[in-house]
């Protein structure tokens, strides 16, 4: 039996080089250099797999292809690694990336890809890594996230089961078919809004994920976990 070992974390690193609210944020490559060495340190495990989000592709100031975009896939070249993304238009400033060994992975598209959403299968399991819109946007992106499914669905949710989640109802209501097992504060902000859900038939091969908290280059922080195949 193999295990997954599955990496999923919001790095924040679209915002850099970038105009964000009425305001450039200078690159930082001494930030960038340590959020993918830890990547690339993930990756060394065998049956390994990182869901990011936040991953820059376009520039919103020169509307170009975006410096770290550049620099990210000569890091992860596709000589060394199976890097999966969906382009849905060629200004869109990020995207989730699914990174994984060279045939490992394939792209499932029944299910939900745009470029906040990727879907992908591992053999017969299939696994979905999601970015929800946030503030006004957010609740329709869970009633849409609600239309889709797979074995696991995991990523940045901008929502949970919490006091001040404005959408708490939506979200407590998704996947009655699986079981949440993230569900504690994911961000440097003390909020519980990056999650796990597993279909309840693969929950006993699930590992408790941990939450790396002492990673602080983006405002959340990276989760693993493993899941036995």
């Amino acid at each position: 039996m193999k295990e997954l070992c599955i990496l999923t974390w919001n790095t924040q690193l679209y915002e850099q080089g970038n105009i964000i609210k009425g305001h450039i944020k200078e690159i930082d490559m001494c930030n960038f250099v340590s959020i993918t060495e830890f990547i690339k340190e993930h990756l060394k495990k065998d049956n390994s797999i990182a869901f990011l989000q936040e991953i820059p592709y376009c520039c919103n100031i020169t509307w170009k292809e975006h410096p770290l975009y550049t620099k990210f896939r000569e890091l992860f070249s596709q000589y060394e690694y199976d890097i999966k993304f969906n382009i849905t238009s060629s200004k869109q400033i990020m995207m989730s990336v699914v990174i994984s060994n060279p045939n490992t992975l394939i792209l499932d598209p029944s299910s939900w890809n745009d470029n906040r959403t990727i879907s992908v299968q591992y053999e017969e399991m299939k696994m979905m890594g999601i970015h929800a819109k946030n503030g006004k946007y957010n609740k329709n992106y869970l009633i849409e996230l609600s239309n889709h499914t797979a074995h696991v669905i995991l990523g940045d949710f901008n929502s949970g089961n919490y006091y001040k989640s404005e959408n708490r109802l939506v979200f407590n209501n998704l996947f009655k078919q699986h079981t949440c097992i993230c569900n504690e504060n994911t961000t440097i902000y003390g909020t519980p809004i990056d999650h796990i859900f597993v279909d309840n038939n693969i929950l006993p091969k699930c590992t408790k994920p941990i939450i790396h908290s002492k990673i602080k280059y983006s405002d959340h922080f990276p989760i693993t976990f493993k899941i036995s195949v």
